[in-house]
């Protein structure tokens, strides 16, 4: 059994504020964590709507791009939906030779819980074959 000693009266308090803290950091790096692996999900899913609507037999590859920035802006706030970009192009698969659409998109988010100007990057690429003749 430990004596309570006069020298530690507050103690207590102080180990709670600095855990306390540091939870709370903790805490907030997983909501950012989140919040980013979100976001990717969004462009990601846009970029590959985009790239299928832009692979149809009668649409232009670069129409994706547009598509894929309107479907951006609707997952996202409007703050980090300007600050990503999106461009549709005709390519050629590496493998296969084929024509593919491709929509690439890239941007950056805004830390949600600082000020501080560190973006996260987002950089995502789709191709879908091409309807039609090859």
């Amino acid at each position: 059994m430990r004596r309570h000693r006069p020298d530690e009266d507050g103690a207590a308090v102080v180990d709670f504020v600095l855990l306390s803290v540091l939870l709370v950091l903790l805490l907030l790096a997983v909501l950012q964590v989140a919040i980013y692996f979100y976001a990717r999900n969004i462009v990601a899913a846009s970029a590959a709507d985009a790239a299928r609507f832009a692979a149809a037999e009668h649409v232009d590859p670069a129409a994706g791009g547009p598509r894929a920035e309107r479907l951006v802006h609707a997952g996202l706030d409007e703050r980090d939906a300007s600050a990503i970009h999106c461009i549709g192009e005709p390519g050629r698969d590496a493998a296969s030779g084929l024509t593919v659409a491709r929509v690439h998109c890239r941007g950056h988010l805004h830390l949600l819980f600082s000020g501080l100007p560190v973006p996260l990057t987002i950089d995502v690429t789709s191709a879908v074959l091409r309807e039609g003749r090859p």
